[in-house]
């Protein structure tokens, strides 16, 4: 993002009635960032306060709802919290640049490594359980096919458009276009289909012991359930068992994290085989975001660039019986 000015901080800091003297850098604010974070400690408690560079702000706002639903119901996310005049953010256009600034409970904890994804059994059924609760809450949410305003697309024809604009050659748009047309042959309705994080990987999680938060909703959208059940294992999938810039070599690691993330789940939500058989059809289309939104890091890594390339060629055949 580009620097963020004293003037525009202090001018969100108030709307929120946060001191801005108060405020204490976290994160972000970066070239490369999306935003800069700050904790502060308001009425006894530790907050995050997190001003974002946006280009819609009508995206923006269905996303903020979504997520302050959840917190309405009980689940445990980094949910923005209302201002004294019942606003979940506050926008401020500097020059060219739209401004987007939240304010949310700071959640304690850190982000589980490979290992513990392994080794913690309770912790996976945890995740798994707040990811059910989620799409449980997801189905009763009223929006669901596209959370764009009066788009009568499906939300991941959305996302597959702007990957499109961004795909560095034809053979990549030519393998965006076949995903699409894949994924609309696939059923959906209010109970395969809606609004999900879109970005449930362990980066996103804050864990301490057996206790779970999702955190960064910022990609959040209409999406297939199936989705955020894929993205857990995403680390895995680079580290551990390959999949993502490797085939996969060790699927025994993999059942045994389905094992538990789907015993949670299935506390809390339904899922049947047929959509556990689409696992493989939803790794395809996360190697080919992740290379389409990693060309930068690519051009300087013509080794991953060569590994991601040759992945994206090839079937996944990953499948989870449970």
């Amino acid at each position: 993002m580009k620097p963020l000015k004293e003037e525009v901080r202090i001018e969100l800091a108030k709307r929120f009635d946060l001191e801005p003297e108060e405020l204490v850098f976290l994160a972000g604010g970066r070239e490369d960032s999306d935003g800069v974070v700050f904790t502060v400690c308001k009425d006894g408690r530790k907050q995050v306060f997190k001003i974002s560079q946006a280009c819609d702000e009508p995206h923006v706002k269905s996303v903020l709802e979504f997520a302050h639903y959840l917190g309405t119901c009980g689940i445990r996310i980094s949910s923005p919290i209302e201002n004294k005049d019942g606003n979940i953010y506050e926008a401020v256009q500097d020059g060219d640049t739209l401004l987007i600034a939240t304010l949310m409970d700071y959640i304690d904890g850190a982000n589980p490594d490979g290992n513990e994804l392994q080794e913690n059994k309770e912790l996976v059924y945890e995740w798994g359980k707040l990811t059910g609760k989620m799409h449980k809450a997801a189905k009763e949410y009223p929006v669901w096919k596209n959370s764009c305003e009066n788009d009568g697309r499906y939300g991941f024809e959305n996302e597959i458009d702007s990957f499109i604009k961004m795909s560095p050659n034809d053979d990549i748009r030519r393998k965006w276009e076949d995903i699409r047309e894949r994924l609309k042959a696939l059923l959906i309705n209010r109970e395969t289909y809606g609004f999900i994080h879109n970005d449930n990987h362990q980066m996103n999680i804050i864990t301490a012991k057996q206790d779970i938060a999702v955190i960064d909703f910022d990609c959040a959208e209409c999406h297939f359930f199936i989705n955020d059940i894929l993205l857990p294992v995403q680390g895995l999938l680079f580290d551990v068992t390959g999949g993502m810039m490797s085939p996969i070599y060790n699927m025994e690691v993999l059942k045994e994290f389905y094992s538990h993330f789907l015993r949670g789940y299935r506390t809390e939500n339904q899922i049947d085989q047929f959509w556990l058989e689409q696992l493989g059809l939803f790794l395809e289309y996360r190697r080919l975001l992740l290379y389409t939104v990693m060309q930068g890091w690519m051009e300087h890594d013509q080794q991953a660039n060569e590994a991601f390339l040759a992945m994206i060629e090839k079937p996944c055949d990953l499948k989870i019986e449970g």
